[in-house]
């Protein structure tokens, strides 16, 4: 909802700012251009590889020159969430190897620098369906965290 910006003075009873404060993907519209993104899910990176399809290896390299297949990509801790690739930049998910709630497999550029234990963000497309999936919502400013927020239970 973005009501709180339809206020215009006057008596209010309730306006209400709902996912705008946060800003998921889904919210993504002209009246809330001035907003920015404020969550985020972070992941390790588990390892970075080389990626092979299974079958014969010329499959791989057909498609990969196709590009068709990343010819680096990465594991992350859990996965399949509601949410859009952020960082590493030109990270994205991958078709031929799907989804997975385990170890999600994510395509990278060639030239990625990512490593295991790095961390891996993504945007939430929707806010309560997301944010309730995790424990408290770490607050991160001037480059470290500063407070912990939990996330509302779920009605």
């Amino acid at each position: 909802s973005k009501t709180a910006l339809l206020h215009r003075g006057g008596a209010a009873n309730e306006v209400s700012m709902g996912s705008a404060f946060v800003l998921p993907s889904d919210f993504d519209t002209p009246g809330l251009d001035g907003f920015q993104p404020a969550a985020f899910i972070a992941t390790p990176i588990l390892k970075v590889v080389e990626p092979m399809l299974p079958g014969p290896p010329a499959v791989t390299r057909l498609l990969q020159a196709l590009g068709r297949f990343p010819r680096k990509g990465c594991y992350l801790y859990g996965g399949k969430w509601m949410a859009e690739p952020v960082f590493p930049q030109g990270m994205k998910t991958n078709g031929l190897l799907g989804l997975s709630s385990n170890q999600q497999f994510m395509g990278l550029p060639a030239d990625a620098t990512a490593r295991p234990g790095d961390y891996a963000f993504l945007r939430p497309t929707q806010s309560e369906a997301v944010l309730q999936q995790f424990g408290s919502i770490a607050v991160f400013s001037g480059g470290k965290v500063i407070d912990r927020w939990p996330a509302l239970p779920m009605a």
